[in-house]
């Protein structure tokens, strides 16, 4: 037997998922995208190591400074908006606290970059202007002359030049690297003790998805543009900065590729636009 409810509960029944929505951050509503305006001003930037800084040897310490956009879980086991942290464009490792300090270790002497990513709890870029941040340095003493020159062009771009960050899919991180916060009375201590597989980003067992950051440039029709080959398979150009599903890799084993084009369909020269990376479908 069916049963009318008066049109006042009816309402309020209607009402009870926006009330849970106003009190849900913008950071976990899986309905706002990365371009949402909520995250316009949201920045990041690197407090240390600072930009050209020669290191001593020993775990790299890493502070950064996030404002406009909250990382952390709100309480245990909710969403964790986090910071995609890439070493020398290999596969991201993860920060989920911008207030501590962290140590970076298994650096090898010699040029290294770090970029940092702001993202949603499920890995999603945020699109914002200055979502983004960049650092560059030496591990150990700097060679003068050319040699220096050349060690830095082939793993520093140039930053007024157009940088394509790649981020997902994840892939496998090298075991040399290891990352993990450090306390306020170990931070110069090179002994800390880090965990290899604590920052290690899992690749989602579900349909891979290709997203990134891009820094001086626009993508368009008329303008830049993204080439992505998929296991050898050359996919259309991507002309919008958002998420895109990669629907041909199948389970196993699969490859990707991405360049920058510029509007003339040419390759944009930087260190870091082009990525190859090898990751694993499960299902």
């Amino acid at each position: 037997m069916a049963v009318a409810f008066p049109a006042e509960a009816r309402a309020r029944k209607k009402r009870k998922p926006a009330a849970l929505a106003s009190r849900m951050r913008p950071e976990d509503d899986p309905r706002k995208r990365g371009n949402h305006w909520a995250f316009a001003k949201a920045s990041i930037a690197f407090a240390g190591p600072r930009d050209l800084s020669v290191l001593g040897d020993g775990a790299v310490e890493i502070r950064l400074v996030v404002k406009g956009y909250r990382i952390g879980a709100l309480q245990p086991g909710g969403p964790v908006p986090h910071v995609h942290l890439i070493v020398d464009n290999e596969p991201a490792l993860e920060i989920d606290d911008a207030r501590a300090a962290w140590a970076l270790g298994g650096l090898a002497p010699g040029p290294h970059l770090l970029r940092a990513v702001l993202c949603r709890p499920w890995h999603e870029v945020v699109k914002a202007r200055r979502a983004f941040a960049m650092t560059r340095f030496w591990v150990g003493p700097r060679l003068a002359g050319k040699a220096g020159r050349a060690a830095e062009s082939a793993v520093w771009p140039v930053p007024r030049k157009p940088i394509l960050t790649y981020v997902l899919p994840i892939g496998v991180a090298p075991a040399n690297l290891v990352l993990a916060p450090i306390d306020e009375a170990a931070q110069h201590d090179a002994a800390v003790p880090v965990d290899p597989t604590a920052a290690l980003l899992k690749p989602s067992p579900n349909r891979p998805v290709l997203d990134f950051y891009l820094s001086n440039g626009k993508l368009g029709r008329r303008g830049d543009k993204i080439l992505i080959v998929l296991d050898r398979r050359e996919l259309p150009l991507i002309t919008d900065w958002k998420p895109h599903p990669l629907r041909r890799a199948h389970k196993g084993m699969r490859r990707v590729s991405i360049d920058l084009l510029n509007r003339k369909g040419l390759k944009v020269h930087n260190a870091v636009n082009q990525t190859d990376r090898v990751f694993t479908v499960s299902r």
